[in-house]
Protein backbone atom coordinates (compact mmCIF):
# COMPACT_ATOMS: atom_id res chain seq x y z
CA UNK A 1 0.00 0.00 0.00
CA UNK A 2 2.96 2.31 0.54
CA UNK A 3 3.91 1.98 -2.80
CA UNK A 4 0.50 2.80 -4.40
CA UNK A 5 0.68 6.31 -2.27
CA UNK A 6 4.26 7.18 -3.18
CA UNK A 7 3.25 6.26 -7.03
CA UNK A 8 0.46 8.57 -6.08
CA UNK A 9 2.29 11.55 -4.92
CA UNK A 10 5.23 11.61 -7.97
CA UNK A 11 2.16 11.59 -10.64
CA UNK A 12 0.79 14.32 -8.92
CA UNK A 13 3.08 17.33 -10.10
CA UNK A 14 3.18 15.62 -13.61
CA UNK A 15 -0.35 16.17 -14.41
CA UNK A 16 -0.41 19.23 -13.14
CA UNK A 17 2.15 20.54 -15.52
CA UNK A 18 0.54 18.77 -17.93
CA UNK A 19 -3.22 20.47 -17.31
CA UNK A 20 -1.50 23.27 -17.42
CA UNK A 21 0.42 22.70 -20.37
CA UNK A 22 -2.88 21.59 -22.35
CA UNK A 23 -4.26 25.08 -21.14
CA UNK A 24 -1.73 27.23 -23.07
CA UNK A 25 -1.85 24.48 -25.92
CA UNK A 26 -5.16 25.21 -26.61
CA UNK A 27 -4.22 29.38 -27.16
CA UNK A 28 -1.66 27.59 -29.72
CA UNK A 29 -3.93 24.90 -30.92
CA UNK A 30 -0.68 22.65 -30.55
CA UNK A 31 -0.31 18.86 -29.16
CA UNK A 32 0.92 18.51 -25.39
CA UNK A 33 4.20 16.02 -25.30
CA UNK A 34 5.90 14.70 -22.36
CA UNK A 35 8.81 12.69 -22.45
CA UNK A 36 9.09 12.30 -26.59
CA UNK A 37 5.45 11.27 -26.18
CA UNK A 38 1.85 13.16 -27.41
CA UNK A 39 -0.38 13.05 -24.31
CA UNK A 40 -2.98 15.28 -26.02
CA UNK A 41 -3.97 15.94 -28.66
CA UNK A 42 -5.18 19.37 -30.00
CA UNK A 43 -7.24 17.51 -32.98
CA UNK A 44 -9.08 15.23 -30.61
CA UNK A 45 -9.76 18.37 -28.26
CA UNK A 46 -11.68 19.97 -31.14
CA UNK A 47 -13.33 17.65 -32.36
CA UNK A 48 -14.75 17.02 -28.87
CA UNK A 49 -15.32 20.34 -28.18
CA UNK A 50 -17.34 20.49 -31.23
CA UNK A 51 -19.29 17.52 -30.95
CA UNK A 52 -20.43 19.13 -27.34
CA UNK A 53 -21.23 22.44 -28.73
CA UNK A 54 -23.51 19.90 -31.47
CA UNK A 55 -25.25 18.42 -29.14
CA UNK A 56 -26.21 21.28 -26.84
CA UNK A 57 -27.35 23.25 -29.71
CA UNK A 58 -29.51 20.23 -30.93
CA UNK A 59 -31.19 20.09 -27.37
Amino acid sequence: MASMKQKDSSTAPRRRRVSEAIEIAKDYQTDVYWQGEVVWRYSDWKKQSRASRELVAAV
